[in-house]
This record gives C-alpha cells, structure tokens and sequence, in this order.
C-alpha cells in the first residue's frame, strides 16, 4: 500500500496519505485546513546511509572477501 506525499493549495501544508485504491485519491483532504485541493508531490528517494553502497572488506562477492 503506497503511501503518497501531498501539498494543499489553499494552506501550504505538506503531508502524507495512505491510498490503498485508486478511487481513494479523491478523498484526500488536507489535516490542517480540510480543502479538497491538494496536489501530490514527487518524493525524494529512499537514500542509503554512508558512501552510498555497501563495503564487504575485500574483492568479490563471497563470505568473507
């Protein structure tokens, strides 16, 4: 179930919303105000921590490097 990030456009509040069908989008309302106009927003990716990937401490794939 994907959880979509949304702004109001009357308040400017931004939020997220669980939508499980599609039909679902039509009922968002803004937590703050309670307008109907709300736009999604594009979500930042999921970023891993660190240099960006994993370090296994030697060449190769296998156990122990």
């Amino acid at each position: 179930m994907p959880i979509y990030e949304y702004a109001c456009q009357e308040c400017g509040k931004a939020f997220e919303e669980l939508i499980v069908r599609k039909s679902d989008e039509a009922d968002v309302a803004c937590p703050a105000c309670k307008s109907r106009k709300v736009g999604r927003q594009m979500s930042a990716p999921a970023a891993y921590g660190g240099s960006g990937g994993h370090s296994h401490g030697g060449g190769g794939c296998a156990p122990g490097g």
